[in-house]
């Protein structure tokens, strides 16, 4: 059910034909065991023992089974109909807790069915793109975040050459009417087109300073990076600590990233990846 909902979704909204890639995305979906994604690796490591959580649009259910089978009090919000049934049947068929169920609540991001202050933390990952209104998605998740609370959002940002749905070469942010020309030239379907929304990182975060919540906003590699750093220089003797040896590797391994990220221009896309901290009140 899965695979087959998958493929046709795909091929009636973009135009992708079968082959190794839906094999690979099939499985990442199914597997409830792996977190293929890596929002648990990402959430453990800065906010461990986080409270309750809220995944805003969960698909079929991937991280919201993984964080249930481990404990976690996490909830998912889902409108798609068929990954619905898919979630119902996987945790029928499983054998998991029938308590499973009700952690999967069919709604939309523009209306979340929470009361205000309900959430340690709200995720939501690869959505963005696709809701009806960004601002009220947005607005809904902030409205039912705790004070102390955080934010943790992935999607795409549209300031870069490529468009993962389609995967093709694309221009930032192309005008509607031409990338329409353009999607008819590759043979490609307009219907996917009409569900995307251009979000770029710096459009999310000019909407985030003019709300009026305090909020920190952080990008999550900067953590790593300085994760990595501090690793690095725990392992250096103190003389060469002392001489910042730590910080010169480091700056030398993130300079051949960004070197990389240049060669791959045009045939990768860019990421948002944002840690946004909802300031609790003085």
């Amino acid at each position: 059910m899965l695979r087959a909902c998958f493929l046709r979704e795909s091929r009636e909204l973009y135009g992708l034909e079968d082959g190794p890639w839906i094999d690979r995305a099939t499985q990442n979906w199914f597997d409830d065991s792996t977190n293929y994604d890596r929002r648990w690796r990402v959430i453990d490591a800065r906010r461990p023992g986080t409270g309750r959580i809220l995944d805003m649009a969960s698909g079929c259910g991937t991280f919201l089974l993984y964080g249930l089978k481990r404990g976690r009090d996490v909830f998912g919000v889902e409108p798609e109909p068929w990954k619905l049934q898919y979630f119902r049947r996987k945790v029928e068929l499983s054998g998991y807790p029938s308590s499973f169920l009700s952690r999967l609540i069919p709604s939309v991001g523009e209306h979340l069915p929470f009361a205000d202050a309900s959430f340690d933390l709200v995720t939501t990952f690869q959505t963005l793109e696709h809701v009806a209104d960004v601002s009220s998605c947005l607005g809904e998740m902030l409205r039912v975040l705790r004070p102390g609370g955080i934010l943790y959002l992935r999607a795409p940002d549209y300031n870069c050459f490529f468009e993962p749905h389609y995967r093709l070469p694309f221009l930032p942010q192309m005008h509607r009417p031409l990338a329409e020309r353009y999607l008819r030239r590759m043979g490609k379907p307009l219907a996917g087109l009409r569900m995307l929304n251009w979000t770029t990182e710096r459009g999310i975060i000019k909407w985030l300073g003019a709300q009026p919540s305090s909020l920190q906003i952080e990008r999550n590699r900067y953590f790593f990076i300085e994760q990595r750093r501090r690793e690095v220089e725990a392992s250096l003797p103190l003389l060469l600590r002392r001489l910042g040896t730590a910080r010169l590797l480091n700056e030398m391994h993130q300079l051949k990233r960004r070197f990389g990220a240049w060669v791959k221009a045009g045939r990768q896309e860019r990421v948002i990846d944002l840690w946004i901290a909802k300031v609790l009140c003085p």
